[in-house]
């Protein structure tokens, strides 16, 4: 999905999308644990006046140096009634149905480390368009010795 919609969207930014929080970045994980990616947002108006949006998480593939689609969350309103849908959950990277931009990582593995990308699309096809994005670097940790991850200020 990631591939199709991005070549049959505009990718002109919007100014008026704002993020209200934002992982820490880097976000530390300990291998074996579980990690939560959480992003916050607000919408004007207009936006939020759109029939439906999208939410695509997405991982740098460090060999192709491109971005592989990991997860996405669609919203559609049905009669003033907003629904959601949900796609491509790997086992162990689940998006929270209750929160409408979280990533959460079970199991953090040593292949979990690297770019996470979210991006926020108004409508679909032709007239998608992406209205905001961010990047964070995930750093895991050894399980094995640690005592305690005391976070950098």
């Amino acid at each position: 999905m990631q591939g199709q919609l991005g070549e049959q969207c505009n990718t002109d930014t919007v100014e008026s999308f704002n993020w209200t929080a934002q992982p820490t970045n880097p976000t530390l994980a300990i291998k074996g644990k579980a990690v939560s990616l959480t992003w916050d947002y607000s919408l004007t108006a207009d936006e939020q006046s759109k029939n439906q949006y999208v939410i695509i998480w997405n991982r740098l593939n460090e060999s192709s140096s491109g971005y592989d689609q990991i997860g996405s969350k669609t919203f559609f309103v049905v009669r003033d009634n907003p629904q959601t849908l949900f796609d491509d959950d790997p086992p162990h990277i689940v998006i929270n149905k209750n929160d409408p931009a979280t990533l959460h990582i079970n199991d953090v593995r040593r292949e979990d480390e690297g770019k996470y990308k979210i991006e926020f699309f108004l409508e679909f096809g032709v007239d998608a368009k992406i209205i905001a994005d961010h990047e964070v670097n995930l750093t895991v940790l050894g399980y094995r010795g640690l005592k305690k991850v005391v976070p950098l200020k």
